[in-house]
């Protein structure tokens, strides 16, 4: 990894009429603030031609392993300088032939949150094949830097975090290079746990421990009672004042994107990915007042076990998990590295399937007073998403 060269420098900025307004900036992050005034989609243009693909694919799926000597083999071809990251799992899968620019990362780089610095400085680009959760291990591979453009694959149903399918790989690796795609930032959440007087709690060996230090998150962080039998107590705090002791199973921070995975189950509200938010979601809780809440994007949420609890309490990352115990807490504020995914470019469709052999006509869009019925933004996958993928407000 050492060896291979670092990354190039990318423009992005807001796509479409806005972009006169906020011009494109050049570098080899991509970053976001608090209150950043363009929420949309963004543009793509590498300056110099991308050299280091990072591939993360879901384990043990021979399906996936076929799909993943297929990539390998096409990138061969058709980019012949590209070097090609995979993880050490990956390595007994492209044992059938000899493969070129190929770079294993060893186990140790895959399993420690201190690895992702190195990557961080050589990778251009990620493409993820498998399912949610490999974007969710692809981002834990930069939970302390930022992260490169992600081009992401479905092995079948299409989803929130899988837009473009498989089938259309080599289509879809040939706009993102071509800079024929738009962005679209992902927020994340950056979360630290302390001790009581305010220090970072020491780490935990082993894998997926607690972390140490500040990382970054995509979907979600759950302080919760984990395999106690009892509820637990949890003083919430939003910008240091003391919103509420809860006594439940738990409550959930989630980033908008997380806004339809767990924090959903739970009852919290649907959030769309360019919301800046941060959403506080009660489990069970004791008090049927306690409601799910929607935070402005520069609010710091501190989730404190309190010292009445009767047994420490269990954090998930994002499926890593540790344990807090009482007097100790969490703070969560929004993380100035989104994850940039590559949208799908696709031609807007007038009919969706909505049952067996049912088609029903999706209604012609309004147009105001300007006449066109859209903004600045540009089309929305998401809005098609969340009536065809969570069937929203569908009648029984």
């Amino acid at each position: 990894l050492a060896d291979l060269p670092d990354k190039v420098k990318l423009k992005t900025g807001p796509a479409g009429r806005l972009s006169k307004i906020l011009p494109a900036r050049e570098s080899h992050d991509i970053t976001t603030r608090v209150g950043s005034s363009y929420g949309g989609n963004h543009s793509l243009q590498w300056i110099e031609e991308p050299r280091n693909l990072l591939v993360v694919t879901k384990r043990c799926d021979e399906e996936v392993n076929e799909k993943l000597r297929g990539l390998v083999s096409h990138v061969n071809q058709a980019y012949p300088s590209m070097n090609i990251v995979i993880e050490a799992h990956n390595a007994s899968a492209l044992q059938d032939q000899e493969y070129k620019n190929l770079v294993i990362l060893p186990s140790t780089s895959t399993s420690s949150p201190t690895s992702a610095s190195p990557l961080s400085s050589k990778i251009d680009l990620i493409l993820t094949l498998g399912g949610d959760g490999t974007i969710l291990h692809a981002s834990s591979l930069f939970s302390h830097s930022p992260v490169p453009p992600v081009l992401s694959f479905s092995m079948g149903t299409l989803g929130f975090l899988l837009p473009w399918h498989i089938d259309s790989m080599k289509e879809a690796l040939r706009d993102v290079l071509g800079g024929k795609v738009t962005l679209l930032l992902r927020m994340r959440l950056s979360l630290s746990t302390h001790e009581g007087d305010g220090s970072l709690v020491a780490a935990e060996g082993g894998k997926g421990g607690r972390p140490s230090c500040e990382v970054h998150l995509m979907n979600e962080v759950t302080l919760h009672r984990g395999s106690q039998p009892h509820m637990t107590t949890i003083d919430a705090y939003v910008d240091g004042e003391h919103l509420t002791r809860a006594i439940s199973d738990g409550l959930i921070i989630a980033s908008p994107t997380g806004s339809t995975a767990y924090s959903l189950s739970a009852g919290g509200s649907i959030v769309h990915p360019s919301v800046q938010s941060l959403l506080l979601t009660p489990i069970c809780p004791r008090s049927l007042s306690f409601r799910p809440l929607v935070l402005p994007s520069d609010t710091t949420v501190q989730l404190r076990v309190s010292p009445q609890s009767r047994s420490p309490a269990e954090i998930t990352v994002d499926g890593r998990t540790g344990m807090l115990k009482p007097g100790q807490y969490l703070q969560v504020s929004m993380s100035p590295y989104p994850i940039p995914c590559v949208n799908r470019s696709l031609p807007k469709e007038r009919w969706e399937n909505e049952g067996k052999g049912k088609k029903t006509a999706i209604p012609d869009i309004p147009t105001g007073s300007g006449g066109s019925g859209t903004t600045d933004r540009g089309e929305d996958d998401w809005v098609r998403d969340i009536n065809r993928l969570l069937r929203f407000n569908a009648s029984f």
